[in-house]
């Protein structure tokens, strides 16, 4: 009898994931950066830091070329597409597009409900947040 009552409790944790949505499946993806421009920066002493508390010293040279000021997108392209127009996730304050990923509570997030439902979907990192970089002071 207990073993029957076990297998009826996992049996009945077990189906909600059995119910969820089909996979994803994409006829694309990827990224790419929009705007920037290549920062030079020259004349700056080479520093000492330590990355790690208690880690080793390493050198940092703030000289060299940088690419500043440029958004980052990630696109999702579902295989039957079913939207007119493709959305842009724009986030905003100091967030990123990983906002539009997953819910605080870890359920699927606007970007995966709007691919599953056929749309091509675009995420940006703006300016200087997320994957987009952001440019040190000394550019």
């Amino acid at each position: 009898m207990r073993r029957v009552l076990i297998a009826a409790v996992l049996t009945l944790a077990v189906l909600p994931a059995l119910a969820a949505e089909d996979d994803i499946v994409l006829r694309g993806m990827g990224s790419f950066h929009v705007g920037g421009r290549i920062a030079n920066v020259s004349g700056r002493p080479v520093r000492e830091i330590v990355r790690i508390p208690g880690g080793p010293p390493s050198k940092l040279d703030p000289n060299g070329q940088f690419m500043v000021e440029q958004m980052y997108v990630q696109y999702f392209l579902p295989r039957h597409r079913k939207g007119k127009l493709p959305l842009l996730m724009w986030h905003g304050g100091g967030l990123t597009g990983v906002t539009y990923e997953t819910t605080p509570d870890g359920r699927e997030g606007w970007l995966n409900l709007f691919v599953r439902k056929g749309w091509d979907v675009y995420v940006s990192d703006a300016v200087e947040r997320g994957r987009a970089g952001f440019a040190s002071p000394d550019v």
